[in-house]
């Protein structure tokens, strides 16, 4: 029997594409089949590199939301886990300083992962709110990762980006000017060997 992979896997080594499409495929398969425990143990990366949801997984409750009651799921609660999640396989690290949603308060700080991914920190940061009617829904969380997972498909497909040479400004040109005049002495060719290719 071929041994499963779960993005727990990832942890600390996940990019933001596939950040993405954790959000996005994990959020379909919520809205279409039906709400679940979410934990990095329970979902699956197959062959093809899609996440799919484990068929049976031991829920861990460190990733449940801080109101979660035992055995009673809800859609706010899933959106924190799945963020919580997403947080998990980018970070390394668990939220709220490892206790996960047990140590979440109102007053607690949410965390912030990556200032130069503005778009997904700032979604699961939105996920992570402790009050449950403040954070997106599923749909939300699913429409958002569509469009920024197929932002960064289109971002490779271009290739990278290289800074193109405009018009020298007439700045840049005085500037060379003062360079050269830097120099005192005329630039001359340099005098020829007498002795290259002749026996002393």
């Amino acid at each position: 029997m071929e041994e499963k992979i779960y993005v727990s896997e990832l942890a600390g080594h996940c990019n933001e594409m596939m950040a993405w499409q954790i959000l996005k495929e994990v959020s379909e398969t919520l809205i279409q089949k039906g709400l679940r425990s979410i934990d990095p143990y329970c979902i699956e990366i197959d062959d093809n590199g899609h996440f799919s949801l484990a068929t049976t997984t031991a829920n861990h409750d460190d990733f449940n939301a801080p109101e979660t009651i035992e055995n009673q799921l809800n859609e706010a609660g899933t959106t924190w886990s799945l963020c919580a999640t997403v947080f998990f396989v980018i970070m390394g690290c668990q939220v709220m300083n490892g206790k996960g949603g047990k140590g979440q308060k109102a007053s607690s700080k949410l965390p912030y992962m990556r200032s130069e991914w503005p778009e997904l920190s700032e979604l699961v940061q939105q996920c992570l709110q402790f009050h449950p009617t403040r954070r997106p829904t599923l749909q939300q969380v699913h429409d958002k990762a569509l469009q920024q997972y197929q932002r960064c498909m289109d971002e490779i497909r271009k290739g990278p980006k290289f800074k193109t040479m405009g018009k020298v400004s007439q700045t840049e040109t005085d500037l060379a000017r003062q360079d050269l005049a830097f120099w005192p002495e005329i630039m001359q060719k340099p005098m020829s060997n007498p002795y290259k290719d002749k026996s002393l």
